[in-house]
């Protein structure tokens, strides 16, 4: 090392013996800053008053020597060599000294020693100085890093041997532990779902690849057993001296689910949930090459409604969704899960047949004449039976291009559409003619036509069968006293269920409870007729501990069934002030043994908000029984909204009214997007009412509504036989997806 100034600290009651050191020193190249001490007391004036790079000391020194000399120098926490510098030593108090922390023991007479002592010394004290501020550095940065992992909301965990030794908090949460001390040990592979592993562990060895792996996806495992998709990264990092596997772990459910959605409405038409135009397209191409490999046969069967114009100008296009529904429906039960299937335009079906003969082709065709003849569709009191044209076109390898196979079906189907018939009377049964109020209209009806080899065939047309609507006289409010006090005792009105359904792929089951009274003709009437009687008799109260009762049966019936599913109750706004109501509803509860969270409460915003205190106090009598509460016909007064942050609601129903102008009130769209956002920033779930066409799903989807309701799904019925498939999740092969809506 370079030679430089040392400041040096004798103690040393002999000034002939301080000068030898000096001496000795001065020889070896050194330029001294000396100071001689013999007593404690200056000494500790030394050490306060200088710096000093060493410190010579004699053992043995009256009052005074090496051993409090050293204590002095520990004392004032200096890092610098002490080396004792004597006459003689015993063995013993040698090795004493040198554990208490003397750096070295030279003789006076091998003064020789000296200087080599004194600079190996001196480098040792520079490198441990060096040695503890790269510590501090050290420590400083693994202290930075750590609050950035530690901060990070990537999930972040450390393996070895295939073994977690460490984890940030993100990545705990995310996998459900607790602590760390839960995931130490817990080797890696458990955390990814079984059918995973060997992919995983494909992965896994690329880490020692020249060139990083890139991020995968895989199914992961959470502590409880449930999965989510998650992405990892890998990379090689060194703890504490090991090679170790640094794991990022990012969930990407959500991002999955829409990458899912948007496949599925890239491909599927909304409405149906068949195949769209596009990509029935590219599979008739795909089926086209397919034959021409191995000079197999397919076929195309196009159909073609006659009248879907006429039903959508006399009733609406509500009416004729619902009508595209049940056709599909039909369409898919008859040529099975198998068959590609699609909504060609707004009234033509088309389907894509494989490995079939002339003879399973004609009969599949005739399995879709019979079920079109006996398919009807009812609406507004009017009974539609369902017509078409049906063409078919063989697919073999003489065949041109997906096109040139389409043109053909359509021209086919257009020419042998059935010219319009002389309309003939259709006869009415007596019981009808005495209550119609004026004759009924001449109705068009066709022959049953022969299925033509391979050809098209006529199908019976869409025949419109008028029956007059059921009337229902003005009852006084004795009539009506009489029939709801009878439909009471009896057990005689009847429920009705409406599904609501998520729009972000949650295939949980929920349900609208509806009430109906049968009328004396056997036609349902809505509760909307009979309850303003009801409420002028002071039956609302009674008829809500009925619904409820029902209501709790008919779920409890479902869960034994082994579905899960959820229903909403409409609550009149006497019951808001029932304080027996809700002792009642938990009893019904234990009795039927189902669990209370899957009951949901609802009441109009009117009602709640009409005394908000009370109807909060009764929100947290329902949240402690278990049970959710749901807000019915919410967003027509928005000055209503910042009451909700004091109030136990789960669900916010969205009027109607707000939604049936959706598509064309662009001020409406601004106003939900609002109610939305802070609903969901207090945590509430919102669902939109009265959905009657495909044309709002997407604006409300975007909206970020999470539940939708209403007769574009299903009017309400007796029966709770809904569907509620996941449509947004999509398999990589070309099979056509369930079509979901009812289980009948």
């Amino acid at each position: 090392m370079d030679k430089k100034i040392l400041r040096l600290l004798i103690v040393d009651d002999s000034p002939d013996d301080s000068e030898l050191a000096v001496a000795s020193l001065r020889k070896a190249g050194y330029m001294l800053k000396n100071q001689r001490v013999q007593d404690l007391a200056s000494m500790q004036a030394a050490l306060d008053k200088g710096t000093w790079d060493v410190v010579l000391s004699e053992y043995t020194l009256p009052h005074f020597g090496a051993q409090l000399a050293l204590d002095l120098v520990k004392r004032a926490h200096l890092d610098i060599p002490f080396l004792v510098v004597t006459r003689n030593i015993r063995d013993p108090d040698l090795v004493k000294i040198m554990r208490n922390g003397a750096h070295d023991v030279v003789l006076k007479s091998q003064s020789a020693r000296l200087a080599p002592a004194v600079e190996r010394e001196l480098h040792v004290a520079e490198e441990r100085r060096k040695h503890q501020k790269m510590s501090l550095a050290l420590n400083e940065v693994e202290n930075k890093n750590r609050a950035i992992i530690e901060g990070s909301r990537e999930a972040i965990c450390y393996c070895l041997d295939g073994m977690h030794i460490d984890a940030n908090k993100a990545y705990l949460e995310m996998f459900g532990y607790q602590d760390l001390s839960e995931l130490e040990g817990v080797p890696v592979l458990n955390l990814v779902d079984k059918s995973e592993h060997v992919r995983f562990k494909d992965y896994l060895r690329k880490i020692n690849s020249p060139n990083p792996p890139e991020p995968q996806e895989f199914l992961a495992a959470k502590k409880g057993g449930q999965h989510f998709h998650a992405e990892l990264a890998i990379s090689p990092i060194v703890l504490n001296g090991e090679s170790c596997t640094q794991f990022v772990v990012i969930d990407v459910s959500k991002r999955k689910a829409v990458e899912n959605r948007l496949q599925y409405l890239n491909q599927h038409d909304p409405l149906t949930g068949l195949y769209n135009r596009h990509h029935f397209t590219q599979e008739l191409s795909k089926a086209l090459e397919k034959v021409k490999q191995d000079d197999s046969r397919s076929a195309l069967l196009y159909l073609d409604l006659n009248e879907l114009k006429d039903i959508n100008d006399s009733l609406g296009h509500a009416a004729g969704d619902r009508l595209l529904l049940k056709i599909a429906r039909m369409f898919r039960d008859k040529l099975g899960e198998s068959t590609i299937l699609a909504r060609f335009s707004g009234d033509e079906f088309t389907a894509l047949l494989h490995g079939m003969n002339d003879s399973q082709i004609k009969e599949a065709v005739a399995s879709m004449l019979s079920s079109l003849k006996e398919t009807t569709f009812s609406e507004g009191g009017k009974t539609f039976r369902c017509d078409g044209t049906i063409g078919v076109v063989v697919i073999d390898k003489n065949s041109e291009n997906a096109q040139a196979v389409l043109n053909k079906a359509y021209q086919t189907c257009q020419g042998n559409r059935p010219s319009k018939p002389t309309p003939v009377a259709v006869p009415v049964p007596a019981t009808e003619m005495a209550t119609a109020s004026k004759p009924l209209p001449a109705v068009e009806v066709h022959a049953t036509a022969n299925i033509p080899a391979l050809a098209p065939a006529p199908i019976p047309v869409l025949t419109e069968i008028r029956r007059p609507a059921p009337a229902i006289s003005a009852a006084t409010a004795h009539e009506w006293e009489a029939r709801l006090k009878t439909a009471l005792e009896k057990d005689g009105f009847q429920l009705a269920y409406q599904p609501t359904v998520n729009l972000h792929g949650d295939p949980a089951e929920y349900f609208e409870v509806l009430l109906r009274l049968p009328g004396r003709n056997g036609e349902l009437i809505h509760a909307g007729e009979f309850m303003p009687a009801a409420e002028q008799l002071g039956l609302l109260a009674v008829i809500d501990r009925w619904v409820i009762r029902q209501s709790v049966q008919s779920l409890a019936a479902l869960h034994r069934e082994g579905r899960q599913a959820s229903f909403f109750i409409n609550l009149s706004p006497v019951s808001l002030g029932d304080p027996e109501l809700l002792s009642m509803l938990q009893k019904q509860i234990a009795v039927a043994q189902i669990k209370p969270e899957y009951l949901v409460l609802e009441a109009d915003e009117p009602a709640v908000m009409a005394n908000p205190s009370d109807a909060a106090m009764f929100m947290q009598a329902v949240r402690r029984i278990g049970c959710r509460f749901a807000i019915d016909n919410f967003g027509n007064n928005l000055s209503t909204l910042n009451r909700l942050r004091d109030m136990p609601v789960d669900f916010l129903k969205i009027s109607g009214s707000l939604i049936r102008n959706l598509s064309t009130d662009v001020l409406t769209r601004t106003s939900l997007k609002a109610i939305i956002d802070l609903a969901k920033s207090m945590n509430k779930q919102t669902i939109a009412k009265f959905v009657e066409k495909a044309d709002d799903l997407g604006v409300l989807w975007n909206l970020g509504f999470d539940y939708v309701q209403g007769n574009y799904f299903q009017q309400a019925d007796a029966h709770t036989d809904y569907t509620f498939a996941d449509e947004t999740t999509l398999a990589t092969d070309t099979s056509s997806p369930t079509w979901a809506n009812s289980r009948r």
